[in-house]
């Protein structure tokens, strides 16, 4: 996007000293543009994401101003990024859950997924989802509305 602002300026005392007036009014609603673009864009996030997803509080530690969007939730995690597996051929499993006990389906069942022991001593077998990618979703959509966002609130800022 492009952004074609314009201003003019007598070049007198004055008017320069007005512009500088102008210029400070505007630095100092800085840190409040910066706190509203993070806002807005998790605003974005949370659009058609998972029901447990939520914002997390915007924190403004002087230069740097931070939040976003999360889940806590552990399924909707599995749901996110999926589960199953290719084959045995294709490994994928870690050598650290390879140890406790997760094991590839080499019985050809048809479907993707693993068993992986529960704490009781049995164990269970993911059927395999697909993945849901809405955090990634999300996070594209964020992308590509941060630029009109902070546009916005910079025009704002300098009325």
């Amino acid at each position: 996007m492009n952004i074609n602002a314009k201003f003019h300026m007598k070049l007198s005392a004055e008017s320069v000293r007005e512009y500088q007036k102008f210029l400070k009014r505007y630095s100092d609603k800085l840190p409040e543009v910066a706190e509203n673009i993070v806002n807005r864009v998790s605003e974005i996030g949370l659009e058609g994401n998972y029901q447990s997803t939520e914002k997390i509080p915007v924190k403004n530690n002087g230069n740097i101003v931070s939040g976003g969007i999360r889940t806590t939730n552990e399924a909707d995690t599995y749901k996110e990024f999926g589960t199953g597996i290719v084959g045995s051929n294709n490994p994928h499993i870690s050598d650290i859950l390879a140890k406790i006990g997760w094991k590839y389906d080499v019985n050809k069942h048809g479907e993707k997924g693993w068993i992986y022991p529960k704490a009781d001593g049995s164990f269970g077998w993911t059927k395999g989802i697909s993945a849901q990618k809405k955090f990634y979703n999300a996070i594209k959509n964020m992308e590509r509305e941060f630029q009109n966002i902070a546009i916005e609130e910079f025009k704002k800022a300098s009325k």
